[in-house]
Parts: C-alpha cells; sequence; structure tokens
C-alpha cells in the first residue's frame, strides 16, 4: 500500500469516527477520535505539503489527546440541547463535547509550550465548571475537510459524504461553515446550571432526531416555537451576550448592513431578529 492511499484510509476512519462520535454518549470515543486524527494528519503531512503545526485548533486537541495518552483521563462527557429547551438559549449546534474545568486546567500545567497553551484557551469554550471542545472538534473537521479537497484526495465512507453534503448545502445557501459555539442562556443564567438541569444525553437527543420530519430540502426539520416575539427574553439579556449573537452574526457573513438595511444568508429566529433590530435602532 502506498503512502497516499494509507493516508486517505486514516482520513475516512477519521471522517467515520466523526460522525460516530457526534452520536455516540461513549466517553471512550473522544479519546479514539483524537487519536485517529493525529495519525491521519501525520500521514497527510507526510504526502503532501501540510503543516498542521500552524493549526491553533490541531495544536490544542493533539494536546488533549496526548494528555489522555500519556498522563491522566479526560473526564469527558457528551451532552445536548433538546428541542424543548431552545427556547432558552442561543445556540449554532446542538452538540457539546465537556470536560471539567480543573481537567483542562491540570494538561494546561503540563504543558511546556506557551503558543500551545494560548491555542488551547483560544479554541476551548470556558464556562467556568465545564469547559466545551465541540467547536474546535467541529471547526477543525472542517479544517481537515478543506485540506482534502485542496489536495484532491480519494476519501470514501459515510462521515465525509455526510461532511460533504453539508458544506455543499451551505454553500449553496450562503451559510457559514464555521461556528463560534458559545451557548448563551438568554435569561442571563449560568450555563453550567443549564449544562447540569436541562441539556439532554445523546441518547434521548437520537430519538428527537430521528422523529423529526424531512423537509423539502430533503434535510431533517426542526421548527421552533414562539407564542409571541422574545421582546421580555432578549431585555433580560446581558449586554456582552446581545454583542456576542450580533458580532457573530456579522463576521460569519450570515447580516450584511447597508445603510439601515439588513439582508441576510439564512432566515434570522426570533432573538437575532431583535438583537439586530435594536442595533440598527441605535445607528
Amino acid at each position: 500500500m502506498t503512502p497516499l492511499k494509507s493516508c486517505e484510509l486514516e482520513l475516512s476512519r477519521f471522517f467515520n469516527k466523526y460522525f460516530n462520535y457526534c452520536a455516540s454518549s461513549n466517553a471512550d470515543d473522544l479519546k479514539e477520535l483524537l487519536s485517529v486524527m493525529c495519525s491521519a494528519c501525520e500521514k497527510l503531512e507526510k504526502v503532501k505539503v501540510v503543516n498542521f503545526g500552524k493549526n491553533k485548533r490541531y495544536r490544542a486537541l493533539k494536546a488533549l489527546r496526548n494528555f489522555a495518552t500519556h498522563e491522566s483521563e479526560l473526564l469527558n462527557f457528551s451532552k445536548a440541547i433538546s428541542l424543548k429547551s431552545v427556547t432558552m438559549v442561543h445556540a449554532e449546534v446542538q452538540l457539546m463535547s465537556l470536560l471539567p474545568q480543573e481537567v483542562v486546567n491540570y494538561a494546561i500545567r503540563n504543558l511546556k509550550s506557551k503558543q500551545t497553551i494560548k491555542y488551547l484557551k483560544e479554541v476551548i469554550i470556558n464556562y467556568g465548571k465545564y469547559v466545551d471542545i465541540y467547536p474546535a472538534l467541529f471547526n477543525f473537521t472542517v479544517d481537515l475537510y478543506f485540506e482534502v479537497v485542496n489536495h484532491n484526495l480519494n476519501i470514501e465512507g459515510e462521515g465525509f459524504k455526510e461532511l460533504e453534503n453539508s458544506i455543499n448545502y451551505e454553500k449553496l445557501n450562503g451559510f457559514p461553515h464555521y461556528i463560534g459555539g458559545k451557548i448563551i442562556v438568554l435569561d442571563g443564567s449560568d450555563v453550567n446550571t443549564f449544562i447540569e438541569t436541562q441539556a439532554i444525553s445523546i441518547e434521548n437527543k437520537q430519538c428527537e432526531f430521528s422523529e423529526a420530519p424531512i423537509g423539502n430540502d430533503g434535510l431533517k426539520s426542526y421548527v421552533t416555537a414562539y407564542e409571541k416575539m422574545p421582546f421580555d427574553q432578549v431585555s433580560m439579556m446581558k449586554k456582552e451576550d446581545k454583542n456576542y449573537i450580533l458580532n457573530l452574526l456579522i463576521d460569519s457573513g450570515v447580516v450584511t448592513y447597508n445603510g439601515n438595511k439588513v439582508s441576510s444568508t439564512r432566515p434570522l429566529d426570533p432573538i437575532e431578529m431583535i438583537i439586530v433590530h435594536e442595533h440598527l435602532n441605535k445607528k
């Protein structure tokens, strides 16, 4: 087997494991995913001109992989946002890959590279008691997809096909490929409490997913029901949370301004609509 073919098989294995991980509550799946990620990237660097050492998400995730392999346990667990609680939060994705804060602090203390420490702190979402690394996993998987496309690699498997379909759908509809990943609780309460009391298991999320209807675009359709425009919810939000959502919409290209006219690449949810409207009225 050629080094290139071995690389392609390992990349296929990574994409398959990523999508299996997203539907799994098995804590060991994260360790396996990170190990395959590192192996695939190392093989890719040997056959193509790629330097993952410059990728902050890779450096951060590799540090966690090394910690789990050589030092201790990540003590990770996965949670999801239920359809019932969607109106309580603003979130780009409904999955969370959580580590206890003390585990991440321990890993950071044992790192020698100041640059890696900086990258790790930048890519994780730190809620205080818990740290979410799913946005870093999600975004690096997108990074790796574009490396595959850039180097015309032949990747088989359902995992890669699922991601390719998702990327193509985003391109067609003007959606961003990357996420910020921070969860905002609309009433200003603690995200850690939301995780402990409102987030659901991956098994329950899979049940929700299986029961969701198929839309005209062939994708699962989820309807977020608001009985009325959530002005009261927005009025209780912290200023920094409103600014985070507004900047996320602008920086990702979802919302653009031309004077007092606003255009968006996707339908805004009611919370986003009110925040954008408030911003326009201040201009």
